[in-house]
């Protein structure tokens, strides 16, 4: 199971953070989002996650009977360099939970997902939460798994 990402405090920091449970419910492996998203389009969208959360700075995958999987976070998807690397240790299925925004998430979500499995030669699942107009943060909705 492949949760999606919550706030952790560790060491009085904060992490978006993904965790991974196996079959019989153990913790595989949890995954600290390393690129935090910071962005300001004018007239459009202000965002800092530095203000409250703490990157992470490691890698995270993990084996599955099917293949082995590479875990990022939402913003870590821009970042084609962690693709490479994951790809690189064998990974053939790259997930990444997110919330794209109205502003980014027509322009980049799936074009992302795109572009780090062709590149790759790699799957890639995204998770995201469903739309809700009257939230405070309305993210772009449009889980997906893309073939190479």
């Amino acid at each position: 199971l492949i949760g999606g990402s919550i706030p952790e405090e560790d060491a009085g920091k904060l992490y978006n953070t993904c965790s991974v449970f196996g079959p019989d419910g153990s913790l595989l492996v949890k995954h600290r989002k390393i690129h935090l998203f910071d962005i300001d389009v004018p007239g459009k969208i202000t965002f800092q996650e530095s203000k409250t959360l703490s990157p992470g700075d490691s890698f995270s995958t993990f084996d599955t009977p099917y293949c082995k999987v590479g875990l990022g976070i939402c913003y870590d998807m821009r970042f084609a360099e962690l693709a490479q690397i994951y790809a690189q240790r064998g990974c053939q299925l790259l997930v990444y939970p997110g919330a794209f925004n109205l502003t980014t998430g027509p322009a980049h979500w799936e074009l992302l997902q795109r572009a780090r499995a062709v590149d790759n030669q790699v799957y890639v699942a995204t998770a995201s939460p469903a739309r809700d107009d009257k939230a405070s943060y309305v993210a772009w909705g449009h889980s997906t798994v893309v073939d190479p």
